[in-house]
């Protein structure tokens, strides 16, 4: 049995392509593996804070000397670290706001990349502790940043395979529904050739 982490990040609650298309994944994921387990994170629902101060110095601490209020202060992103480490497969679904990603998944992220937790620093430079995991990057843009000239202004699937690989996950597969605000047909097709994509992951 594998367990898939699904990570939200679209602010809509109707009418999100890329919570729809995630959505899609994960029924045709369990059709597949019906022992499996989807457990899911929508930060629109519960966005995580930004980091403070308060939270970089608590991580910068060692264990051995944090005080109980530092160890408190990181709550939230041992919680994250830990479901990425129980987690076989991460699915994450985001939109394109302003050429990049979601506040909110960048503050998610923020709290998940921590030395000594998904990566350390080694006289070789940074290596990433979470290795053997897969990853699905579902994104939909309204614009289709996914071919040249404007795929130089897409700071999206970029930036997470950057980011996930940093953390020791290399096999990602990065599937892109751009198009989003164009009209019915190239939409529509735009989503089926997503949705191939998808099934091609399962």
């Amino acid at each position: 049995m594998a367990t898939v982490l699904r990570i939200d990040s679209s602010a809509l609650s109707n009418g999100s392509h890329s919570k729809a298309l995630a959505d899609f994944f994960q029924t045709q994921w369990l059709e597949k593996h019906p022992a499996d387990t989807f457990q899911t994170l929508d930060l629109s629902q519960t966005p995580p804070p930004h980091l403070s101060e308060a939270t970089i110095g608590a991580m910068f601490t060692p264990v051995e000397e944090r005080s109980q209020e530092q160890t408190q202060q990181l709550a939230l992103s041992t919680d994250y670290i830990e479901q990425l480490k129980q987690a076989d497969v991460i699915l994450i679904s985001t939109p394109m706001y302003n050429f990049g990603i979601p506040s909110t998944l960048k503050a998610y992220l923020d709290h998940s990349l921590r030395v000594g937790e998904t990566f350390v620093y080694t006289d070789k430079g940074p290596k990433g502790l979470l290795e053997g995991k897969k990853a699905i990057v579902m994104a939909a843009s309204g614009g289709d940043y996914s071919q040249p000239p404007l795929d130089s202004l897409n700071f999206v699937t970029p930036y997470l395979k950057t980011a996930l690989g940093f953390i020791g996950i290399e096999d990602v597969t990065l599937v892109e529904a751009p198009g989003m605000a164009g009209d019915e047909a190239s939409i529509n097709s735009s989503i089926e050739q997503a949705k191939q994509a998808l099934r091609d992951c399962l």
